[in-house]
């Protein structure tokens, strides 16, 4: 097994404690399941591509199954050989699930089912949590769609705010490829991030996305850059020069190879003044140290000398939260918000998980009953029951018991496979969906907090309070 094939048996894509539950269980005839994001409001985004696409649609042969079974018995752990083999035999090679979920680009508030898992065929009911980790992965895409289209909505309350013309779209930029842990999370992140926001370093994204995507970026030193030159100074007006003869007008200089400061007091006039002549306009980057000192910096030098083609961007540790709260500092410091850009990457990208909306997958019906989580901390505990989400009159996402096929439902079927199907039905990726995620998900206000339930599923919450003797 390596990289390329990780994906090559999909009954491999789970949990070791999952290969025992089947003989743990009483009974897996019929059962359902909610994927639920239980702290935080998010941007729907990732499961059919990245679970309903390259894994559910792919057939299950013989020869996976006795794989999966010489790990297990590699690993001393049980696993249930005979009903992988029916999937095999009985169902052409496909999981019998249903998959039900919110559209993608959907707004959802704390504590939504946003998913829906069930089985199809009788006996088949512990395949609805197998693959249940690779589900919960799916939160980065998520996360990252949620964040960057917060930054875009913040940026154009500061746009509107000062007065700024539209070149302050372009202020946060996605420093790309190299700030990921792993190909899949630049791929989500870039994904994400062109849904909403302009500037990129992600160029690999544009072989997958929808054309009408504004993917750009600018020249751009790096310390390799400056490193080559003798003369710091010199390299820099070398930079400009070829910038200018390269028919553009921006190019971004890192500022810190050697001291961040002697550039901005000392060299900063004369690098204005030559790249003006030259029709370039400076992007300084300071790269290490107190860079929002050194943005100031920059700024007073920009100001005393009425520098007309000078900015700042800063990229150290920025996340969303972080730069709400630099644009705070330079507010207070009086420095211009359209003088500072920020660079996204890694102290955006690597600090979210699993637990940063809360992802989680919990069983609501099982051996013949509703079934939920009612733990201490409310937004721990789950929701019983088959369920069909909703919209009300005013607009809120509630929640209510199914009842018949065809009521109002705003789930939609993203997977679905039973026996006497050759191949599932499912939804597909491509631009085009990616397309549609981003033009849903620019009409969400995101301004519903907690997800409401209709009383038929609060009055079971609290049957379940009563048997189970909660005092909470």
């Amino acid at each position: 097994m390596s990289l390329k094939t990780i994906r090559s048996n999909p009954i491999l894509l789970t949990d070791s404690y999952n290969f025992s539950h089947e003989n743990l269980k009483e009974n897996t005839d019929w059962e359902v399941s909610h994927l639920y994001n239980r702290s935080k409001g998010m941007i729907y985004y990732g499961v059919i591509e990245g679970v309903v696409n390259n894994v559910l649609t792919t057939q299950i042969t013989e020869q996976m199954v006795q794989e999966a079974q010489a790990i297990a018995d590699r690993n001393n752990v049980p696993f249930p050989y005979e009903t992988w083999m029916r999937v095999v035999n009985e169902l052409n090679g496909y999981v019998p699930l249903t998959v039900q979920a919110m559209p993608e680009g959907t707004y959802c508030p704390p504590g939504t089912p946003f998913a829906q898992i069930r089985n199809t065929v009788e006996g088949f009911g512990d395949l609805v949590t197998w693959f249940e980790p690779i589900l919960l992965h799916t939160h980065f895409a998520s996360t990252t769609a949620t964040q960057a289209l917060r930054i875009k909505r913040y940026t154009e309350q500061k746009k509107r705010q000062y007065g700024y013309d539209d070149s302050f779209d372009w202020r946060v930029h996605s420093f790309g490829f190299r700030g990921h842990r792993s190909l899949e999370d630049a791929y989500w992140a870039a994904s994400s991030w062109s849904m909403f926001n302009p500037g990129t370093d992600d160029i690999h994204i544009s072989q997958h996305i929808s054309a009408s995507a504004i993917v750009g970026s600018i020249s751009a030193s790096a310390h390799k850059v400056t490193q080559q030159f003798d003369d710091e100074l010199e390299g820099f007006k070398h930079m400009i020069k070829k910038t200018a003869e390269a028919g553009k007008t921006i190019v971004a200089l890192v500022i810190d190879t050697y001291d961040a400061y002697r550039v901005i007091d000392e060299y900063l006039y004369g690098l204005a003044s030559f790249a003006r002549t030259q029709g370039v306009h400076i992007v300084l980057r300071p790269d290490s140290g107190d860079t929002w000192d050194q943005a100031v910096a920059a700024y007073r030098v920009v100001k005393r000398n009425k520098m007309k083609n000078v900015s700042v961007i800063i990229g150290e540790d920025m996340s969303y939260e972080n730069m709400v709260k630099a644009d705070a500092f330079f507010e207070e410091k009086n420095v211009p918000l359209n003088f500072i850009s920020y660079g996204i990457g890694g102290g955006f990208y690597n600090y979210v998980n699993r637990d940063t909306l809360g992802h989680a997958m919990k069983t609501s019906y099982s051996n013949n009953k509703n079934r939920m989580k009612f733990s201490s901390v409310p937004i721990k505990r789950s929701i019983p029951g088959v369920v069909s989400p909703y919209y009300t009159e005013g607009g809120d996402l509630r929640i209510r018991y199914e009842k018949e096929v065809g009521e109002e439902n705003a789930y939609e079927v993203i997977y679905h496979h039973e026996a006497g199907y050759e191949t599932p039905e499912f939804k597909t990726d491509g631009p085009e969906h990616w397309e549609a995620v981003r033009d849903l998900a620019l009409t969400q206000t995101m301004e519903q907090h907690i997800i409401y339930m209709d009383d038929e599923i609060r009055d079971e919450v609290e049957e379940f309070r009563r048997t189970y003797r909660i005092s909470i």
